[in-house]
């Protein structure tokens, strides 16, 4: 990316900014593959996705999580 095209860029609003970043991030998943995953973040993963479909996985209330952690700023 040139100068010129990241000046452009800053000119843009708020508004602009945040409509590309969305873009871009929705490009970068379709490209990202869960096959790029480490094998050991998706054993993590498929475990934690066995415990929900067994029905032993715990979940805890956004309130909960915000009491044993504090609010977040």
């Amino acid at each position: 990316m040139t100068k010129t095209q990241l000046a452009e860029l800053h000119k843009l609003s708020v508004k602009d900014k945040i409509n590309l970043v969305q873009t871009l991030w929705e490009d970068i998943a379709k490209e990202q593959s869960l096959t790029d995953l480490p094998v050991a973040h998706k054993k993590i993963l498929d475990a934690r996705l066995q415990k929900i479909y067994s029905g032993e996985a715990e979940f805890k209330s956004w309130g909960e999580v915000q009491a044993k952690y504090g609010k977040l700023k």
